[in-house]
């Protein structure tokens, strides 16, 4: 059985260097989901087979938003410099101007794969690529390209 080269205590150094210097230079963003919809039936002329209702105001879906708030590192693009490989290695993807790549951790991740939108510094983002992953030891921190929404 091969053995490690570096003990579980450095490895543990390690990791918490890069946490520390995640925590450091992190700033908060809001993840926003696809809002959750609740549909209450209170009508009895509810017909489920057509799924319709005469009475649509006592039926009208509530939709509830949410958001969560994570740290993540920003870095934004420069298209003169920032040239990102896409399936072949020949091949060069041009994001759009004042796209961004962020790095965040777990948490974060898990809330991105399943997000529609990301906002800060008072600008809102699309999700423009799949995530990319980091760590000494194993995937730690994940990275994603974000483009520019117009709303």
């Amino acid at each position: 059985m091969a053995s490690s080269y570096i003990s579980a205590d450095q490895k543990s150094f390690i990791n918490d260097a890069f946490d520390n210097i995640h925590e450091t230079f992190a700033r908060t963003i809001s993840i926003i989901m696809n809002p959750e919809v609740t549909i209450i039936s209170t009508s009895p002329t509810y017909n489920a087979l057509y799924d319709a209702d005469t009475n649509t105001a006592a039926n009208a879906p509530t939709y509830t938003h949410v958001t969560y708030s994570v740290k993540a590192r920003i870095k934004y693009l420069n298209q003169d410099k920032d040239l990102f490989s896409g399936t072949d290695s020949q091949q060069k993807v041009l994001y759009p101007v004042g796209s961004v790549k962020i790095k965040v951790d777990a948490t974060g991740y898990n809330y991105l794969k399943e997000a529609r939108k990301v906002e800060f510094d008072g600008r809102r983002y699309g999700i423009g690529s799949d995530r990319k992953t980091y760590g000494m030891f194993g995937p730690k921190y994940y990275s994603f390209i974000l483009t520019p929404i117009n709303e």
